[in-house]
C-alpha cells in the first residue's frame, strides 16, 4: 500500500501543534482530537523534513507560564483568585475611584502594572477605560510583531484576575480593541451563524465579557439609554463620565474636547445628567483641562509599551504618555481637587 502523501502545510501544522505541548506529541494528540499514531507519523516526517525545532513556529504561552513570570516580577508568592472582602462604599461615605487606562495587553508595562496596583491598594472602586487586550493577531493592519492568540488570552486573563483579587469592585469598559473579535464575527458570519454562537455561549461574542463573568466582583459597563438600548464603551460614576470613544486628533486636547461637546448634544438621547469630570482612555495621551464652569477633562494615558506601528515612517500623532488617574467621590459628587494623575514617563527622567 503506498504511504500517504503529506502537504508541507500538514507537516507544519504537527510540528506547531507538538511545539504548543513542549514536544509531547500525545499531550497534542489529545489537545486536537487526533488519533496519537497518526500525529506522531506526521511530526516524524516533519522532523525529517524541516528539523525538530523551528524557529518561526512560536511555543505559546499558556496561563500558568503567564502566572508564574507575573509573581515572579511583582515578588508575589500568593497564588489563585480570592475576592477581596469589604464593599465599594467604605462607611465614610468617601470612595477612592482608579481609572485604569489602556493595557493592551499582553502588550501591558508589567513593571508599571505591579506598581500602580500596589500604590493604589486603597481604591474601592477601579474603573478600566478600555483596551484591556489588544487582540493583536485579530488586527487587520500591518503586522510588526508575531503574537499568537492564546498568549494575549493568557496575559488579558492574568491582569483581569489580578484586579479583581485585589479590589473589591472591578468595571470594565469595552474599548475597540477589546471588541475586534466580536465585530469580526459579526461581518464575516451570516445572521444565523450568529444566532447558532449566541445559543452555544449564552450570548456572549466579546471575550473580555467571556472572562469577566468568571469573577463575581468585576462587571462590564452597560449604560442603558431611554430607548432600550445599552451602551458598553462609556460608563458613569455619579457625576464622572469615563469612556473609550474612538476619537483621535493630532491637536492636543482637541479629542477630549470634542468628545464633552458630544456628551453636552446628546445628553438627552441618552438619558446623562450634566457631569463635572469627563475622563477619556483611547489617544494613549494625557491632558488636564479645567473647561467651562467648574469642569475637568481628562486624558488618562496608557500603561502599554511602544509598539512597532509606532516606530514607522508614516510620522503622525502624538507621543503615547504612561500613567493613570485616581479621584474620590462623596455621595456621587467628585472633589475634583482630587484628582490625581501619575505619570510614569515623568518619574523615569527624574530617577
Amino acid at each position: 500500500m503506498a504511504a500517504r502523501r503529506r502537504t508541507d502545510e500538514q507537516l507544519r501544522q504537527a510540528l506547531a501543534m507538538v511545539s504548543e505541548h513542549g514536544g509531547d506529541v500525545n499531550a497534542a494528540a489529545r489537545a486536537n482530537g487526533m488519533p496519537i499514531e497518526t500525529l506522531r507519523s506526521t511530526y516524524r516526517f516533519a522532523e525529517a523534513k524541516f528539523g525538530a525545532v523551528r524557529q518561526d513556529i512560536p511555543r505559546t504561552l499558556s496561563f500558568e507560564e503567564a502566572w508564574r513570570m507575573w509573581r515572579k516580577s511583582i515578588g508575589m508568592a500568593k497564588d489563585r483568585y480570592v475576592p477581596k472582602s469589604g464593599t465599594s462604599v467604605p462607611k465614610t461615605g468617601t470612595r477612592k475611584i482608579l481609572v485604569i487606562p489602556d493595557l493592551h495587553a499582553p502588550f501591558h508595562e508589567p513593571e508599571m502594572f505591579a506598581a500602580m496596583l500596589e500604590r493604589e491598594a486603597d481604591a474601592d472602586h477601579v474603573i478600566c477605560i478600555g483596551d484591556v487586550g489588544d487582540s493583536y493577531a485579530l488586527s487587520r493592519f500591518e503586522k510588526y510583531e508575531r503574537m499568537p492568540y492564546r498568549d494575549e488570552w493568557a496575559s488579558v486573563t492574568l491582569c483581569i484576575q489580578e484586579m479583581a483579587t485585589r479590589f473589591p469592585t472591578v468595571e470594565m469598559v469595552i474599548g475597540n480593541h477589546d471588541a475586534r473579535l466580536e465585530r469580526q464575527l459579526r461581518q464575516r458570519l451570516t445572521e444565523d451563524m450568529v444566532d447558532a454562537i449566541h445559543l452555544i455561549t449564552g450570548g456572549i461574542l466579546c471575550p473580555i465579557t467571556a472572562i469577566a463573568k468568571r469573577y463575581p466582583n468585576v462587571r462590564i459597563a452597560q449604560h442603558e439609554t431611554p430607548s432600550g438600548k445599552s451602551v458598553d464603551w462609556f460608563t458613569t460614576c455619579g457625576d464622572a463620565w469615563l469612556g473609550h470613544p474612538e476619537k483621535y486628533s493630532r491637536v492636543p486636547g482637541a479629542a477630549i474636547r470634542a468628545v464633552e461637546e458630544w456628551i453636552a448634544d446628546n445628553e438627552v438621547a441618552l438619558g446623562l445628567e450634566p457631569f463635572q469630570l469627563i475622563v477619556m482612555g483611547h489617544t494613549h495621551a494625557m491632558s488636564w483641562i479645567p473647561w467651562r464652569a467648574g469642569k475637568l477633562l481628562v486624558e488618562c494615558g496608557c500603561l502599554c509599551k511602544q509598539q512597532g506601528y509606532m516606530l514607522s515612517p508614516r510620522v503622525g500623532g502624538r507621543p503615547q504618555r504612561r500613567g493613570y488617574i485616581t479621584f474620590e467621590q462623596t455621595a456621587g459628587r467628585t472633589d475634583l481637587n482630587s484628582v490625581r494623575m501619575v505619570w510614569f514617563d515623568a518619574m523615569e527622567r527624574v530617577a
